[in-house]
């Protein structure tokens, strides 16, 4: 399909497989210094974030061709989910930049957070079985597990503490299968959105699960959403965070930093 799609006149293609856990970063890391024009990434929001974060504040765009479960970014960026489509978007070669955010330094392009929605990731990342009913599973079986945990944080204007059974970290809108966890959010506005979520009873999870399956989670009872460039997010304990959907173990205190318009993305 590569061979078909792409123009041949203006590129020159080299096919690299990834064959470990962060070999897509070793393989970004080295075109970067090779000097290529485009890394194109086939793969989910995790493989995108191992190839994106090695090229921010570079030259070098990234193109982008979904192949994982979710696809957030693609859906947030509509670059088609056909892979000859998405590599036709290669050949027109429009760019623009958005923004990328850190968490304790480590990077992100999509969706991050901690929480249930993080160990959820932990989850799903360690089960062999992929797409939306392995995920489905691993969403009831930790909400019937897992509680409301105690957080505060401390935000460029004020300083408080709230109970949440989950804080997602988004910088783009939605965290995959076309559901959005944060629809005001935007990849260029220099701001990540903290999105509070507490825990719904079972009376009202119909009522919670409405509004975020019509895409109003913003106005859903039990969540609060706040856009921030920075924040410090401190929690009980040392544990996992969600990054791109994939499960990282930090710090109990986490630092929430925006990198304004970063990254080079073909769209």
């Amino acid at each position: 399909m590569i061979d078909r799609v792409l123009d041949k006149s203006r590129f020159e293609v080299d096919i690299h497989f990834s064959t470990y856990a962060g070999h897509a970063k070793v393989l970004a890391k080295e075109a970067v210094e090779e000097r290529y024009d485009v890394v194109a990434v086939a793969g989910g929001d995790g493989s995108i974030n191992e190839v994106g974060t090695q090229l921010i504040g570079t030259d070098l765009a990234m193109a982008v061709i979904p192949s994982g479960s979710g696809n957030g970014l693609s859906r947030c960026l509509n670059i088609p989910l056909r892979p000859d489509k998405a590599l036709d978007l290669i050949n027109r070669y429009a760019t623009c930049l958005i923004d990328t955010v850190t968490v304790n330094d480590v990077p992100f392009i999509s969706i991050s957070g901690t929480g249930y929605d993080a160990q959820v990731a932990d989850d799903y990342a360690k089960d062999p079985h992929r797409g939306f009913n392995t995920y489905f599973r691993y969403i009831v079986a930790n909400y019937l597990r897992l509680g409301e945990k105690e957080y505060t944080l401390v935000l460029p204007d004020r300083t408080f503490t709230t109970d949440a059974f989950f804080i997602s970290f988004a910088n783009s809108n939605q965290m995959g299968y076309d559901v959005p966890i944060a629809p005001n959010a935007s990849l260029w506005d220099g701001k990540v959105d903290l999105c509070i979520v507490r825990k719904p009873s079972a009376l009202e999870l119909p009522i919670v699960g409405g509004y975020f399956l019509s895409k109003n989670m913003d106005k859903a009872p039990k969540v609060e959403i706040l856009q921030v460039a920075e924040a410090t997010i401190i929690r009980p304990e040392a544990d996992v965070v969600n990054i791109d959907g994939e499960s990282v173990m930090m710090d109990k205190d986490l630092h929430i930093k925006i990198n304004p318009l970063s990254l080079k993305i073909i769209v």
